[in-house]
C-alpha cells in the first residue's frame, strides 16, 4: 500500500478512544523507520481526505505536525480491515504526565499558531460535537447518570448554545490536544498528533480543552499559574478578545460537558472514566 518496506514489528497503543493505533517498524534497504498506523474506527472513507489536507496544511505552515505518508497511488489514506487508515512517521518526544509551566506556555504558543495557520484553510468540517450532538447523547445515556449529573449537563448544553448566540471566533479546532496528544523532547514541543476530532467550532474552546487538562499540579488539582502561563503563551502570538478572555471559563466548562459525553459513549464500560470530566464540570462552575 505505502511502499516503505517490509514489516518488521508492530505494537497495540491502548490509550486511544476513538481509533485503533499500532506502533510499526517497517524495514527498507537495510533501514528501519518507525510508523503509527491508524485505523480510523468511526468515520468514513469519504472523510479520511479531509484530515490529509488538514495535516498537510499545518505541517507546511511549519508547526510540527506529522505529515500522513502517501500510496504507492499517490493517496494519503487507504483501507486497511475494510476500514480508513493512515500511516504516519514517528516523531520524536514522549508524553508528559505532568506538564510544567514552561510547557503550558509552548502548547498555548502552538494552539495561537495553529489558529492563525488554520483561518488560512479553504477546507473546513461541520461540528461533530454540537449541541445537537451533546442533546443527543446525553438522552440516550441517562440511565447511566443520577438525576443531579443530568440536570449538571443539561446546563451545560444550554451554555454552550449561548456561546454560540454570541460573537465567538469559529473556525477548525484540534478538538482533542491533551497531554496523550502532544510529545516534548525535553522543554521543546516536537509534536501534536490525533487531528481525528478537527471539526468547525468556536475558536477559543480549543484553548478550554487545552487548560482543562494541563494546567494541572502534581495531584492533578487545576493549577492557576500553569493555566496563566499558557494564556500568556497563546496571547504572545494571537491576542485573545475581550469577548474571548471573558468567555473562556464558560468554554472549560463545556469542553469539560463535552468529554463526560464522549466517554459515556465511548462503550460499556467506558474507556475512560466520565465521572472525572463531570466532576471537572462541577469544579469549574464553582470557580464563576
Amino acid at each position: 500500500m505505502f511502499g516503505r518496506g517490509e514489516l518488521k514489528s508492530y505494537s497495540a497503543i491502548t490509550t486511544g478512544i476513538d481509533n485503533s493505533n499500532y506502533w510499526i517498524e517497517l524495514a527498507k534497504n537495510h533501514e528501519s523507520d518507525e510508523f503509527i498506523l491508524t485505523i480510523l474506527e468511526r468515520l468514513s472513507f469519504d472523510e479520511a481526505p479531509f484530515f490529509g489536507k488538514l495535516l498537510m496544511h499545518l505541517h507546511q505552515y511549519g508547526l510540527p505536525v506529522p505529515t500522513p505518508q502517501t500510496t504507492l497511488d499517490g493517496m494519503t489514506s487507504t483501507i486497511f480491515c475494510g476500514k480508513p487508515c493512515f500511516l504516519i512517521r514517528r516523531l520524536p518526544g514522549e508524553h508528559l504526565k505532568t506538564a510544567s509551566v514552561e510547557q503550558c506556555a509552548k502548547i498555548g504558543g502552538f494552539l495561537a499558531a495553529q489558529r492563525k495557520s488554520l483561518s488560512e484553510i479553504q477546507i473546513t468540517k461541520p461540528n461533530h460535537y454540537s449541541v445537537a450532538w451533546m442533546t443527543a447523547v446525553l438522552d440516550k445515556q441517562t440511565a447511566r447518570l443520577s438525576v443531579v449529573d443530568i440536570q449538571l449537563l443539561k446546563e451545560c448544553i444550554n451554555l454552550y448554545q449561548q456561546l454560540h448566540d454570541k460573537d465567538l471566533p469559529k473556525g477548525l479546532i484540534h478538538g482533542d490536544l491533551f497531554r496523550d496528544n502532544a510529545l516534548f523532547q525535553g522543554g521543546e514541543l516536537t509534536g501534536v498528533i490525533d487531528y481525528y476530532r478537527a471539526s468547525e467550532d468556536l475558536v477559543t474552546i480549543d484553548l478550554a480543552i487545552a487548560i482543562n487538562d494541563w494546567c494541572r499540579d502534581e495531584h492533578e488539582a487545576p493549577d492557576f499559574a500553569r493555566r496563566q502561563a499558557m494564556l500568556d503563551g497563546y496571547n504572545n502570538t494571537r491576542l485573545l478578545s475581550d469577548l474571548e478572555s471573558n468567555a473562556l471559563i464558560d468554554l472549560q466548562i463545556v469542553a469539560a460537558a463535552r468529554f463526560a459525553l464522549t466517554r459515556l459513549e465511548s462503550g460499556e464500560p467506558p474507556m475512560k472514566d466520565p465521572c472525572e470530566m463531570i466532576d471537572l464540570t462541577r469544579n469549574l462552575i464553582a470557580l464563576k
